[in-house]
């Protein structure tokens, strides 16, 4: 197998200087000097290569070489270099370097393809500095509007706008980075499993079923803030002590909901902050997630009755506000089982699982045939620095890949 495994895992942990946090994690948001520091050494490599490189409108990177004969719809292979605070260094950086290691492993190879070969790193995956996930896939589909464009803002005040012309894009061109489905031929995504089926089955990778679909909401409470010496307790409109309430129902609701149904606060931003104030207002996230949309809706319908209801009694305004809904993705048969037989054709087990987390393959999904590799991840962890895929795995993942494109470049 051509796949260079010491260039791969080098480049991972090259990438990780990228941001990189003391505790060993990676803190590497959209657009910030760490991003775009990164996101050059990755163009840099996509160029060493032999792809040819360019930013679209929006600055999803993108590495192209051409198939023979011209005119074949692209085999695309992708993932994202953003993270969460805090995060990893495998998470989406593993799918964009082991795309590239598959690029690099056919043009050193000398290996001929039918279909163009692009390796796509997508902006704002993570959904870390807008709350808004897939972001730079999305804009690839058309699914983004100008108002969103103009007026969505992250926590410092920067809308999107803003940003993509401090990176150097002109804002009024987003729409350039819309795709059509004629242009790919499928799109495969390499991912951690960011779980422990793999590692429960002794399995380096899986073939990925499905993907669960995130809907993320955004609840705000208003209260009163009064002196927390000086107010009784009868007399508090104390907007923690709803949000707790509120926080509770989401947990208990996803526990009852079904065996995959999840709910997170990831956010919770108490204002004025001060320890001898009552808290007047909160602002808190919801990240509801499953892998079926019936029970996710289910939910759903229980935190926003939950929160009518709780800051109702407490004499509480709220506005709730929905930032991101996503379906649940089915993969196609045929992708899976090419997965699959690729995964036999480097020699290991097969197994299928689905995905709890959500990725751009489920937005690619919307414009043609989609295809995920999981990776196994060491105790599960994710979105935190302890985060690992061992070395060995890592090869296991990319050689599946690279079987997975020379069988799809055959179909």
């Amino acid at each position: 197998m051509p796949i260079n495994g010491t260039r791969l895992n080098d480049r991972i942990a090259r990438l990780a200087e990228f941001g990189q946090t003391p505790d060993g994690g990676v803190t590497r948001p959209t657009f910030t000097p760490a991003y775009l520091q990164a996101a050059q050494a990755v163009a840099d490599w996509m160029s060493e290569a032999g792809l040819a490189v360019r930013r679209d409108a929006v600055g999803n990177l993108i590495g192209r070489r051409e198939g023979d004969p011209a005119g074949l719809p692209a085999v695309a292979l992708g993932s994202h270099i953003d993270t969460v605070l805090g995060g990893g260094r495998y998470d989406g950086a593993l799918g964009v370097l082991s795309a590239l290691e598959v690029a690099q492993a056919l043009h050193e190879d000398g290996v001929s393809l039918r279909h163009p070969l692009e390796v796509i790193s997508f902006i704002e995956e993570e959904g870390t500095r807008w709350a808004t996930g897939m972001l730079g896939s999305r804009f690839m589909v058309g699914h983004i509007s100008e108002e969103f464009v103009r007026e969505r803002a992250d926590r410092q005040g920067v809308t999107i706008r803003e940003a993509l012309a401090g990176a150097g894009l002109d804002p009024a061109r987003f729409r350039e980075a819309a795709r059509t489905s004629d242009e790919f031929h499928a799109y495969v995504e390499l991912h951690i499993e960011q779980s422990t089926v793999l590692e429960s089955l002794g399995l380096p990778v899986g073939a990925v079923t499905g993907i669960a679909g995130p809907l993320f909401l955004a609840l705000r409470l208003h209260g009163r803030a009064d002196h927390a010496g000086a107010t009784p307790m009868h007399l508090r409109r104390d907007a923690l002590v709803a949000a707790s309430q509120i926080v509770l129902v989401a947990q208990e609701a996803a526990a009852t909901a079904s065996s995959t149904a999840v709910a997170t606060v990831g956010r919770l931003e108490v204002s004025p902050g001060a320890i001898n104030v009552i808290p007047g207002e909160v602002f808190m996230t919801f990240d509801l997630r499953d892998i079926v949309e019936a029970q996710r809706d289910r939910l759903e319908h229980t935190v926003r009755a939950a929160s009518e209801r709780i800051a109702t009694a407490a004499g509480l305004r709220y506005e709730l506000e929905e930032l991101t809904r996503h379906v649940p993705v089915p993969l196609p048969e045929h992708m899976v089982d090419t997965v699959s037989r690729s995964i036999e054709a480097a020699g290991l087990p097969v197994h299928r699982l689905p995905s709890g987390a959500g990725h751009d393959a489920q937005i690619m999904a919307e414009v043609t045939d989609t295809a995920m590799i999981f990776v196994r991840s060491r105790e599960g962890i994710s979105h935190n620095p302890r985060e690992y895929s061992s070395p060995e795995d890592i090869v296991a993942g990319a050689e599946v890949l690279y079987h997975t494109v020379v069988a799809l470049d055959r179909l």
